[in-house]
């Protein structure tokens, strides 16, 4: 979705516009549960956070000021807040959690079964090293791959420059580079 489709989309579901709010939803609705079961580990409990964080967005839609931030980022935002405040009643901090566990697999009907096994292993592996990169590293990552987050909105999630998200990224490849070394899955 292009930014000014994002913001006519913003502007109509200010206005009371349904059919906006629900093309919103239908957008962010699967980036933001996954980033959310990224940081519980459970179903039932990254959907009910997930549901709050687009009642949250909502609810505060008519003070919403469109920015050039985009709205994926904003409800990440809320996304991050409401998953601190759900550890912090449970007495516990944020729980990592494999990156293999919230990716979409979809089995190939051309794929047979030992590529199909080889492929999953190579996925789980990588979700592996990826768990073993410095926190910042890490979590750039997540919020680049699987948020699917701008640089720019990386950035400002992380309270960053856009170069350090860069620099962040570019450290994060190289560790990643090294491990597969490391463990031969390249040479």
């Amino acid at each position: 979705m292009t930014v000014t489709d994002e913001h006519i989309l913003i502007t109509k579901a200010k206005d009371g516009d349904r059919e906006a709010l629900n093309t919103l939803v239908s957008c962010y609705w699967q980036p933001i549960y996954r980033f959310i079961y990224s940081k519980v580990g459970h179903e039932d409990d990254a959907k009910e956070l997930t549901q709050e964080t687009f009642l949250k967005a909502f609810r505060s839609l008519p003070q919403y000021e469109v920015r050039d931030v985009s709205f994926k980022s904003y409800l990440g935002r809320i996304a991050i807040n409401l998953v601190t405040d759900f550890w912090r009643k449970k007495g516990r901090t944020l729980q990592t959690s494999n990156i293999a566990e919230y990716q979409e697999s979809i089995f190939d009907k051309g794929e047979n079964p030992e590529e199909y096994i080889l492929r999953i292993e190579g996925q789980e592996q990588m979700a592996n090293l990826v768990e073993n990169l410095p926190e910042e590293q890490r979590q750039a990552v997540k919020l680049r791959v699987i948020l699917g987050l701008s640089i720019r909105d990386v950035a400002m999630q992380m309270n960053k420059t856009e170069s350090a998200i860069k620099m962040l990224q570019q450290r994060a490849l190289k560790n990643l580079h090294k491990m597969c070394l490391d463990i031969g899955i390249v040479r």
